[in-house]
C-alpha cells in the first residue's frame, strides 16, 4: 500500500467508527489505529525515498537540458560568426576586386594616353622628316633647273 490509501483506510476506520452518545467522539479500535500508524510510519520512508529519487533524477535531466542547451547556443553562435567571418570576406573580396579592377581602368588609360602620345610624336617626326625631304627634293630639282 502506498501512503494515500493507509490514510484512507484510517478514514473509513474512523467514518464507520462507533458513537459515543451526545458527544460527537467515536470510538475505534486502538489496535487497528495502531496498526495503520505504524504502516504509515514503515511506508513515509519509503515514499521519502522514491521522492527523493525522483526529484534527483529530474535535477539530473534538468542539468543534461541546460548542458545540451549551452551547447546548442554556443554552435549557433559558432556558426553566426562563421557566416558573420564570411560575409567579411565576401565584402573584402568584393572591395579588393573593386580596388584591382579601378587599378586596371586607371592603368588601361594611362597607357592608352601614353601610346596615343607615342603615336603623335612618331607621326610628328615623320612630318618634320618628310618636310625636310621635301624641301630638299624641291632644293634638287631647282638644281637641276636651274
Amino acid at each position: 500500500m502506498n501512503f494515500m490509501e493507509f490514510v484512507d483506510e484510517l478514514e473509513e476506520l474512523i467514518e464507520t467508527a462507533s458513537q459515543v452518545p451526545l458527544t460527537g467522539k467515536v470510538m475505534v479500535d486502538r489496535t487497528d489505529v495502531l496498526g495503520i500508524l505504524s504502516d504509515l510510519r514503515n511506508e513515509v520512508p519509503n515514499q521519502i525515498e522514491e521522492a527523493s529519487k525522483i526529484t534527483k533524477k529530474r535535477d539530473s535531466i534538468i542539468e543534461d537540458a541546460k548542458a545540451e542547451s549551452e551547447k546548442m547556443i554556443e554552435y549557433a553562435r559558432a556558426k553566426s560568426e562563421e557566416y558573420i567571418n564570411e560575409d567579411e570576406l565576401v565584402i573584402k573580396a568584393n572591395q579588393r576586386a573593386d580596388e584591382i579592377l579601378s587599378n586596371a581602368n586607371a592603368e588601361s588609360l594611362q597607357i592608352r594616353e601614353g601610346a596615343r602620345d607615342y603615336a603623335d610624336e612618331l607621326l610628328e617626326n615623320t612630318q618634320v622628316n618628310l618636310s625636310e625631304i621635301i624641301k630638299m627634293l624641291n632644293e634638287n630639282r631647282q638644281e637641276l633647273r636651274g
